[in-house]
């Protein structure tokens, strides 16, 4: 199945227009400000958050995953599951995090432990892994 609408970004960067292609079954354009694609975008994931509520989670290993590389993230105690938080801007969602539960944490600090151990270290380097 394919997509029947195209999204596009004007010139200016201002404005996103969304067109709804042949088949359909509807016509027309519908132009976006950045405040009003955001609340689609955040209304279409509550949708989709919905769809999938009652589904177990599809595995995530061998999935290609696009990083964020430039963002603001902060880590902080998340009370229900009296674990951790990390939150972070999305270019793409806006603000999200992932809750982590107190087994999990150490699970993400022994991995993080081990790739930082992979890692060069001094002035001048990449911080690429070996």
């Amino acid at each position: 199945m394919s997509a029947r609408m195209q999204v596009t970004l004007s010139e200016d960067r201002q404005t996103a227009t969304l067109a709804f292609l042949d088949g359909s079954g509807v016509e027309g354009a519908i132009a976006l400000t950045l405040a009003q694609l955001s609340e689609l975008i955040a209304s279409l994931g509550t949708v989709r958050g919905a769809m999938v509520e009652t589904l177990p989670p599809p595995p995530i290993e061998g999935v290609p995953v696009v990083p964020v590389l430039r963002t603001n993230w902060a880590v902080q105690p998340e009370a229900l599951s009296e674990g951790s938080l990390i939150a972070f801007q999305h270019p793409a969602y806006g603000p999200v995090g992932l809750a982590l539960a107190p087994d999990d944490v150490r699970r993400v600090v022994q991995a993080l432990t081990r790739h930082q151990a992979m890692m060069h270290s001094g002035k001048g380097k990449t911080g690429l892994p070996s």
